[in-house]
């Protein structure tokens, strides 16, 4: 047994070392002996056979996700009824954990599953193992029980992007009603951003070559193809582009109209494969790809269709679900947050459109970002829109005039719309202090945002950046 092979047998909780110390005397001697005696040995060549080789332990490349195989999507037994993949599951150790010695313990503890990596990215620490479907809830349990590094051990989850329900721009009510109902034109006469101030819009497709898009753009990141190179698949992809626009379109070129922050950039990040479909995984890996090319805001319109699972439930019910559910999910979720937060980026995600709590998906509870939810043109909260406690501000998101494919513009509802009109006020705010803290921006917004139904705000941007000039 060589010694890579001893060390890994450390991350087990319990067991003895003394069963493995026996075997590897026994091998060793053997090997004495068949050399001794010159008896013919296919394995024998001089020296220690190369563990790698006999099991392969990581593919090639690091980070590169395998495309998703539709015939492996179940809806599991549970209460947020998500479909999730049945034969892959997301493991996060420790920070100081060696992934490889790690992988090698896994697939040797559980030998007769077979269980290999898919992927691993070993700058977070996190590996995702294949298993079979029939074994993935016990293991999912036992590996977090066997071994003491591991923090969580999460599904790989099938995410959604909120699809909507259903320069000339400036000059038509219809479309420009949103600007005015949260005070951007006032709001524009102090900063329109500012180039410095990135924004990484994750979501699932872009249309590069669009006028509002074209000279915006800095850093594209496709992680399915791995590569710079961000595209439609098909007609149906246009979310991700209209999302960019709100947030950071073009001003002043003479076509359709401008985003929140027209002086700030993008950097878009597409994280869906060429179904359109997006994983825990793939959004994980935009959220790094984002810090790692130093994004000041991220923008998340994404998440779960939560209506089906608890549309008919009272908000007391809601409530236990959301307490007591993916508990493991959601401080995975808080950490990646949180490491957002120390690095000053400011993590900005639509709340859902599911009418029903927000919290009740784990990716909303982190008090680590501003999770935004929706209002209609007589500012109120708008019918789709998630709500709750766990929603820290709110925007417009019914009728919102922005950017799809092909040189196109489309009105679209939904709490993927508010979303980014959030991130381009937050860019706006960094664009006039960039030392503000996530809990500074979000206690500004409701110092300064207009009230409704009690307990709510709607931004207003421009009464926040006077407050920041004022302090």
């Amino acid at each position: 047994m060589s010694k890579e092979e001893f060390e890994f047998q450390k991350f087990r909780k319990s067991g003895t070392i003394l069963p493995f110390i026996i075997a590897a005397l026994c091998i060793l001697t053997i090997v004495f002996l068949l050399r001794k005696c010159n008896s013919p040995n296919e394995f024998w060549n001089g020296s220690y056979p190369n563990y790698s080789k006999i099991t392969p332990i990581f593919p090639d490349k690091p980070n590169v996700l395998k495309p998703i195989d539709t015939t492996k999507i179940i809806i599991p037994d549970d209460p947020l009824k998500r479909p999730i993949l049945s034969n892959l599951l997301n493991v996060y150790v420790q920070d100081t954990t060696n992934l490889k010695l790690f992988s090698k313990a896994v697939i040797n503890t559980y030998i007769d599953d077979s269980i290999s990596v898919t992927y691993f990215a070993d700058a977070y620490k996190r590996v995702q193992f294949e298993v079979p479907p029939n074994r993935q809830k016990q293991l999912k349990t036992q590996i977090k029980e066997d071994f003491q590094l591991v923090k969580f051990v999460c599904y790989e989850s099938i995410i959604s992007n909120n699809q909507s329900k259903s320069d000339p721009g400036f000059s038509n009510l219809e479309y420009d009603w949103f600007y005015r109902q949260i005070g951007l034109y006032r709001a524009w006469n102090q900063t329109m951003g500012d180039p410095s101030i990135k924004i990484a819009v994750i979501d699932d497709s872009f249309d590069p070559n669009h006028e509002e898009l074209v000279n915006q753009i800095e850093k594209p990141w496709n992680v399915f193809e791995y590569s710079d190179k961000v595209r439609v698949y098909n007609s149906k992809s246009v979310h991700g582009t209209h999302v960019a626009g709100t947030a950071v379109g073009e001003i002043n070129n003479g076509f359709g109209i401008s985003g929140v922050a027209p002086r700030s950039k993008l950097i878009p990040i597409q994280i869906a494969d060429g179904n359109g479909m997006m994983t825990t995984s793939s959004i994980l890996d935009g959220i790094f790809y984002a810090l790692k090319n130093k994004a000041n805001v991220i923008n998340l319109s994404l998440g779960i269709d939560l209506s089906k699972a608890f549309g008919s439930l009272t908000e007391e019910q809601q409530e236990v679900y959301a307490n007591e559910i993916y508990l493991d999910e959601a401080a995975m979720w808080n950490e990646v947050y949180e490491i957002a937060a120390k690095e000053g980026t400011i993590i900005v995600q639509a709340a859902g459109n599911s009418a029903v709590l927000s919290s009740l998906d784990p990716m909303k509870r982190s008090k680590a970002t501003i999770v935004v939810g929706a209002t209609d043109r007589n500012e109120k909260t708008a019918e789709f829109s998630n709500y709750g406690e766990g929603v820290d501000i709110y925007a417009p998101g019914v009728n919102i005039y922005s950017s799809v494919p092909n040189q196109q513009f489309k009105q679209m509802d939904g709490t993927s719309m508010a979303s980014p009109i959030i991130s381009g006020c937050v860019a706006l705010i960094m664009s006039v202090d960039k030392n503000l803290t996530i809990a500074d921006i979000k206690r500004l917004m409701n110092e300064t945002g207009k009230t409704f139904n009690g307990r709510d705000n709607l931004i207003q941007i421009d009464q926040l950046l006077l407050k920041i000039k004022a302090l």
